[in-house]
């Protein structure tokens, strides 16, 4: 048996946020296939996962959600979690407004912040995940409330304007990166697509040399390292084209069906 993980934005997802006809197809083909399994390893939360994951036949089997803090099936079953702290919150919400910058908060009853004027980065975030935002206070939170990811968010000049000085402030303590130009976000420090997608398929029992990759961003780039069989998009980053072991074309050529088609070569 063959894992492939596929990240969604950018990767199986055309420029327009939807999963073609041509790409769901040949998911759903394989995935009824005994040689694979397909998760989708992506920086949404599960409400972001789902409906893509039901499209391409998919929903019952675990995917890597919000870069590798949970991974997950679309019963709600959790195959492992790395979880931050209402402290975790706390501090960057007291950075935030030292910087003018805003910050928005995940778990699974949905997202929150405590900054009421909301900018383009956190609609663009609820629009991607399903999810409601709702505004709320710190002190009215649950301290023992705890989150898959935590973002900050805004138009993608103050994010490039900011990146460095984010970066420079919390990367000792957590893991930072940047799967979308309007978000920076935050997990717990050892967490990342490619740990999460290595537990994965030990839980399969499937080995390194079983597993194939495709991706087409930052985010994605510890999944190319973690595992050599990797293939790129053709609107991936410099840094993971030159990280990849192979190319496809973009993701509104739907370049994941070749990079299938290469994946279906390589094994047979």
């Amino acid at each position: 048996m063959n894992l492939i993980a596929l990240d969604l934005d950018g990767t199986a997802l055309d420029s327009t946020g939807k999963l073609t006809e041509k790409v769901a197809e040949a998911i759903h083909r394989r995935a009824a296939c005994d040689k694979y399994r397909i998760a989708f390893c992506s920086g949404r939360p599960m409400s972001g996962v789902l409906p893509h994951a039901k499209t391409a036949g998919i929903a019952d089997d675990y995917h890597v959600i919000a870069n590798g803090a949970v991974v997950q099936n679309g019963h709600g079953q959790k195959l492992a979690e790395e979880l931050l702290d209402f402290a975790d919150y706390r501090e960057l919400t007291i950075f935030c407004r030292e910087n003018g910058l805003s910050c928005i908060a995940v778990n699974d009853q949905g997202a929150t912040t405590p900054f009421p004027m909301i900018n383009v980065g956190t609609l663009e975030f609820c629009f991607l995940t399903n999810n409601h935002l709702k505004v709320c206070a710190m002190n009215e939170l649950d301290p023992n409330d705890k989150y898959s990811k935590l973002l900050i968010c805004d138009n993608p000049d103050i994010i490039k304007q900011n990146k460095s000085m984010v970066e420079q402030r919390f990367s000792q303590d957590y893991s930072c990166v940047q799967g979308y130009p309007t978000m920076i976000e935050f997990a717990k420090k050892n967490v990342s697509k490619g740990n999460a997608l290595a537990e994965l398929a030990n839980y399969y029992g499937i080995s390194d040399n079983q597993v194939f990759v495709v991706g087409d961003n930052g985010n994605d780039l510890s999944m190319f390292e973690r595992f050599s069989q990797s293939i790129a998009m053709g609107n991936a980053t410099p840094e993971l084209k030159q990280a990849a072991k192979w190319h496809c074309p973009t993701n509104d050529e739907d370049g994941v069906v070749k990079a299938l088609e290469m994946i279906d070569n390589f094994i047979t």
